[in-house]
């Protein structure tokens, strides 16, 4: 049994491992739109667009720009699966799961995986630098669009949650 010292130091270390450090999170204020040729996505003002082509963009946070880094863009669902080592054909599903086993070079830890009623499928974890958030959004049976946002603690869902819900494909 342990004794209430090491209980207590225990339950800090459990809170401390699932908050994670560096930079908290400020209350998402404000968002704006931006478009590429395949999608539209919302992401909160206090995101710097960084990079944008035909079908991608990317993001950083003022904040902490080395850390707070988020992109939108086209995925090759096979691509990702064959690379990995797994075998085609997968379910969305089942390519986050691929995804996520060879994140940061295998050291990406999967703690939830959602699929939703559109097929999409949403999946938040941990790297080493942090937290993650993603969403792919399948097009047809080998291609996607995806979302990704790192940020170093638990702090940062509601910005995760305004480009993951945000993010349209356009026709």
């Amino acid at each position: 049994m342990l004794s209430r010292t090491a209980a207590v130091a225990a339950a800090v270390t459990l809170v401390l491992v699932a908050c994670g450090g560096g930079t908290d999170a400020p209350v998402v204020a404000a968002v704006d739109l931006v478009c590429a040729d395949t999608f539209c996505v919302q992401h909160p003002v206090v995101w710097e667009l960084v990079d944008q082509g035909s079908d991608f963009v990317t993001f950083r946070n003022r904040l902490d720009p080395e850390v707070l880094l988020a992109s939108v863009g086209p995925v090759n669902m096979e691509g990702v699966v064959i690379a990995n080592g797994g075998t085609w054909p997968q379910t969305v599903a089942g390519v986050v799961e691929v995804f996520w086993d060879a994140a940061d070079g295998g050291d990406a830890e999967l703690a939830t995986l959602t699929v939703l009623p559109d097929g999409s499928v949403e999946a938040f974890g941990a790297f080493g630098g942090g937290r993650m958030w993603t969403r792919l959004i399948p097009i047809d049976t080998t291609h996607a669009l995806g979302v990704e946002l790192r940020a170093p603690n638990s702090s940062w869902e509601p910005h995760a949650r305004v480009l993951l819900d945000s993010l349209t494909p356009v026709p």
